[in-house]
């Protein structure tokens, strides 16, 4: 990244510095924030002018894109007429990139929200540690090219649905005790293209039912089974719902070659030995215990999440074959790295990351699982691991997301919630070594079109459940991991069925997560 020394930043860095209010998360309690300068303008100006200040101080791409109006930010902000606009206008000032995946700006990812009633026109949340709703997702798929269902795509652990009995491969058959018909005549072209339905108002009523009724505060569900049998029940939520993040894990035992399976739906928090530690202790205990040769990582569905939590889900991976080697950097702008931020860095734990040998493992593969959902801090586990462990992505189409920026909260004036991409985090090499797009644009070497897959295209074969041997992806692991004639038969069986996605048929997906730093405790 090419990088220009910072100017002065006066008197309004010196406030900057006394008001810095990074939150570990949304339930720490705020720290006080900047005294205002003595002048007349209002909360709302205020506001515009500290969305730019913190976007100059902590940006990736302040240096050298942002203009410097730190003496007096309403000089630029006051040609914008609300906070959103002024964040949406920094953000196209950064470089200019350009891909297959995406092309704009680098600054896609960005974003505030209003918090403790104030309202702005951009409202986007990380939704970190709890979830709301019945935590489903819900994707239209075909088996015989002929015909469509809504299979249940996935179920988020700890949520209502999961302590319901709904799993992954369920089809949706009713509704509310509906009578609706929710099979759909599809056409589905050769080559892997997506089906096209042939009635097309029909499918935007069927979205569109299951849709509210999985926003709606109580829902009736009925699905059929794989064994054709039916199953139904009621749910209902009223508040959120604590997010267990391992929604699959086992071993598949083979003679002297035992293969581990872990399917992670985010990073949760990890520390003080709560209940996602020990949970991911536990899985790798068993791991341990089964002297596991090779580990699959289903993070498909994963968008993200916790910085730490992913880097001790990546000490674990890595056992003992990375102890005491380099895990990753942080790249920053000039300030970032200045002596003035140096209580920032360290409240926020930003600094070079080594491996802790926390496991026995000494595995001789690691399988990572993912698709365009994968993203952020899921891409970051990737990303760490290469260097020092055989690594094979397996993606359902041509690659991930593609962020490697992160984040850290900063409250405004007790009224916003703030989130400049302020990171980027690096492996041992500096990079991604050979998974990763190339790209020259303004001298970044990073995965801003997402990771590159060893093998591509595989799809997402929803109609089998997490951890099932005959799901195409994990069978696709399996049968390089553990090649054995049971293995090669799934793989025959799974390549001779037509497996195909209908237009616009994901509902109700997971949000990216971001990868959030947090404030030491």
């Amino acid at each position: 990244m090419n990088i220009v020394p910072l100017k002065q930043v006066g008197r309004w860095a010196a406030i900057a510095l006394i008001g810095l209010t990074v939150l570990s998360c949304k339930k720490d309690n705020p720290k006080p924030e900047p005294e205002p300068e003595p002048t007349d303008r209002t909360e709302g100006q205020l506001i515009k002018d500290d969305i730019y200040k913190y976007y100059k101080l902590y940006s990736v791409w302040a240096d050298g894109s942002i203009p410097d109006y730190l003496k007096n930010p309403a000089q630029y902000t006051d040609q914008y007429g609300s906070a959103s606009n002024v964040l949406d206008a920094l953000k196209r000032l950064t470089p200019v990139h350009v891909a297959a995946g995406y092309a704009g700006v680098f600054d896609r990812f960005s974003f505030m929200e209003g918090i403790n009633g104030y309202n702005i026109a951009e409202q986007a949340s990380t939704k970190m540690d709890n979830n709301e709703g019945y935590g489903i997702s819900v994707q239209w798929f075909s088996l015989d090219a002929a015909t469509a269902r809504p299979y249940i795509s996935f179920v988020e652990g700890g949520s209502p649905a999961q302590l319901a009995g709904f799993k992954r491969a369920d089809i949706i058959t009713s509704v509310n005790n509906d009578k609706e018909n929710y099979s759909i005549e599809v056409s589905c072209p050769d080559g892997g293209r997506a089906c096209e339905v042939k009635d097309p108002a029909a499918y935007s009523r069927l979205r569109n039912r299951i849709n509210s009724a999985l926003d709606a505060a109580a829902l009736t569900l009925q699905v059929k089974r794989a064994d054709n049998k039916l199953f139904e029940k009621a749910m209902s939520y009223n508040n959120s719902y604590v997010i267990n993040p391992i929604y699959k894990d086992t071993i598949y035992l083979n003679s002297n070659n035992n293969v581990g399976y872990l399917a992670l739906s985010s990073f949760e928090e990890i520390g003080s030995n709560n209940q996602n530690q020990k949970n991911i202790d536990a899985a790798f205990a068993q791991y341990e215990a089964k002297q596991i040769k090779s580990l699959i990582v289903d993070l498909r569905y994963n968008g993200g999440g916790y910085v730490d939590a992913a880097i001790y889900v990546a000490d674990k991976i890595g056992g003992a074959k990375t102890k005491g080697k380099l895990m990753l950097t942080y790249e920053m702008n000039k300030y970032m790295q200045s002596d003035a931020a140096k209580n920032l860095r360290d409240q926020l734990n930003m600094h070079d990351t080594y491996f802790d040998g926390l496991s026995t493992l000494n595995l001789n593969k690691v399988y990572f699982l993912v698709s365009e959902e994968t993203a952020s801090a899921a891409e970051m586990l990737i990303n760490v691991l290469t260097p020092h462990l055989p690594v094979e992505i397996i993606a359902t189409e041509s690659r991930t997301y593609g962020k490697p920026v992160g984040f850290f909260e900063q409250k405004v004036r007790d009224k916003v919630s703030y989130w400049p991409a302020s990171f980027i985090l690096k492996n041992s090499r500096g990079n991604l070594g050979e998974k990763y797009n190339k790209g020259t644009e303004s001298g970044l070497r990073d995965y801003w079109d997402g990771l590159v897959p060893d093998k591509s295209g595989v799809g997402d074969d929803v109609s089998a459940d997490a951890g099932d041997p005959k799901e195409k992806m994990l069978a696709t692991a399996l049968a390089d991991a553990a090649p054995t004639s049971k293995s090669r038969a799934a793989i025959r069986s799974i390549s001779a069925r037509t497996i195909q996605t209908v237009n616009q048929g994901k509902m109700h997906t997971r949000p990216e997560r971001g990868m959030i730093k947090t404030r030491s405790k």
